[in-house]
């Protein structure tokens, strides 16, 4: 009988690091170097490092001031060494962080109300949210955000890759906390009054540094609780209107460290963030996501076990001699009668089928018509073992126990469970925390071979998550 594979390895999942980071030294400097952002041609960060050897520009508290750097990529997608960028946005002023519009064309930036040097010490001087337009190399026709006030900061402007959201972060009134989230909507060419996000995304402490991912990820710093220490980021999903409960990044992107300014491509899952992890000042870091997803997958096949038995020998006998009956015995214990027969075997295994004849005066068989052996197989194949369904924030467990690869011996069972988050293991448990139609893979690496080679093979499936409730 044809046996089930038993690979000798863990029985229990293990979960992935998301992320493989790494130092941008290219890029950081003996200063403050943080909220990197990723354009076509590079990147654009802030920095209060010098810009002359002779000279410091700071505000009349003495701190050291921000400005906008680029770094431009180089022949091989690394940041080269920076550049002061868009020199005239503003004099004696906090310049960033910033944001840009998808095709390049507008700056968002965060800058001091009033520039240079003239105000007073003890005059308060906030932050405003303003906007620049490309003019070839140049960046002109500097406009003021038209919710700016003089009375409370707003500050860390992103602008969605549509176009159509603008997110930033104010200490205004009525917030939840000591800095909120907010959004506002372009409506034919005009912002809306911005909205805070709301008690769930936002608390009592300072939400800053707002990125909305393709993936529907809102990805924001905050120093609430629960995280590694500092500033740590986390993300929120947008489902069915409501933000969902944050969920902070695991290392090695947080730390305890000040961890913040997360910054991703679109449509994947590679970018910057900023850190002060190495030593007292902000540096840039690189991210890649270490997940491993094919880009054509085998989808999974249903093992059958049921059978159509023709004879045709028997089919040329005269049927309407009622002395005789065909039975069939499909060596699983089964029977049927008839010269043509259906059934279904409980599983893999080899099995002796045999027609008779039988005489229906004596009850005798009169003669075995057909005898032969049947091998049944499961498909070569990784299998997904587990429901079309379940609920969001319950946990679910997917099994490859029952794959079938008699030809590789298997060594590692990874499971990509489409919402951007893996584990590998025999067995895993897996809680989807936002209802919607999740493509699974399951790839399945083999032991090396003598010369070193390694097999793989993959095979997906689809489940449905549901609310949670329902």
């Amino acid at each position: 009988m044809a046996m089930m594979l038993i690979p000798l390895m863990i029985t229990s999942g293990q979960e992935m690091k998301p992320f493989e980071v790494y130092h941008v030294s290219s890029v950081s400097s003996a200063s403050d170097d943080m909220a990197p952002v990723i354009m076509s041609d590079g990147i654009l960060f802030c920095s209060n490092r010098k810009t002359n050897p002779f000279l410091t520009k700071k505000n009349l508290d003495g701190i050291r001031l921000y400005d906008l750097w680029f770094a431009p990529f180089d022949d091989n997608g690394e940041p080269d060494r920076p550049r002061r960028f868009a020199m005239n946005l503003g004099k004696d002023a906090n310049i960033g962080p910033a944001s840009v519009t998808t095709d390049g064309s507008t700056l968002y930036f965060t800058r001091n109300y009033s520039e240079g040097r003239k105000i007073r010490k003890r005059d308060a001087n906030k932050l405003g949210l303003f906007t620049a337009k490309r003019n070839g190399s140049q960046w002109t026709d500097i406009q003021p955000f038209e919710y700016n006030n003089p009375e409370y900061n707003l500050s860390f402007p992103y602008v969605s890759a549509d176009g159509r959201y603008l997110f930033f972060c104010s200490d205004m009134p009525g917030g939840q906390g000591k800095y909120d989230i907010y959004v506002s909507e372009n409506i034919d060419g005009r912002w809306t009054k911005p909205e805070n996000l709301g008690s769930t995304v936002n608390s009592a402490h300072a939400e800053i540094y707002p990125f909305l991912h393709s993936s529907g990820r809102l990805y924001f710093a905050s120093d609430r609780p629960g995280g590694a220490g500092g500033l740590d980021i986390w993300y929120s999903s947008l489902v069915y209107g409501s933000w969902t409960e944050p969920a902070v990044l695991g290392d090695p992107v947080n730390s305890g460290a000040d961890d913040f300014a997360f910054y991703a491509v679109q449509g994947s899952l590679e970018g910057y963030f900023a850190s002060n992890r190495r030593k007292y000042s902000d540096d840039i870091f690189n991210f890649a996501s270490t997940i491993i997803r094919w880009s054509a997958c085998d989808t999974l096949q249903k093992n059958s076990y049921c059978f159509d038995f023709i004879e045709e020998v028997a089919l040329n006998h005269d049927t309407s001699d009622t002395r005789f009956k065909w039975v069939w015995h499909f060596g699983d214990g089964g029977d049927a009668e008839g010269i043509t027969a259906e059934h279904c075997f409980p599983g893999p295994g080899v099995y002796d089928v045999s027609l008779d004849i039988v005489n229906l005066i004596t009850g005798g068989i009169e003669k075995r018509q057909a005898s032969y052996e049947l091998e049944i197989t499961d498909i070569e194949q990784p299998v997904i073992t587990c429901p079309e369904r379940v609920a969001a924030g319950e946990p679910v467990v997917l099994s490859a126990a029952d794959s079938w690869l008699p030809d590789m011996e298997p060594d590692r069972y990874y499971w990509n469970f489409g919402d951007e988050t893996a584990a590998s293991g025999l067995e895993v448990t897996k809680v989807y925390d936002k209802p919607g139609n999740y493509n699974i893979q399951l790839i399945v690496s083999s032991v090396p071979d003598q010369g070193g080679v390694v097999r793989e093979v993959c095979v997906c499936r689809d489940i449905e998550v549901i609310p949670g409730g329902n």
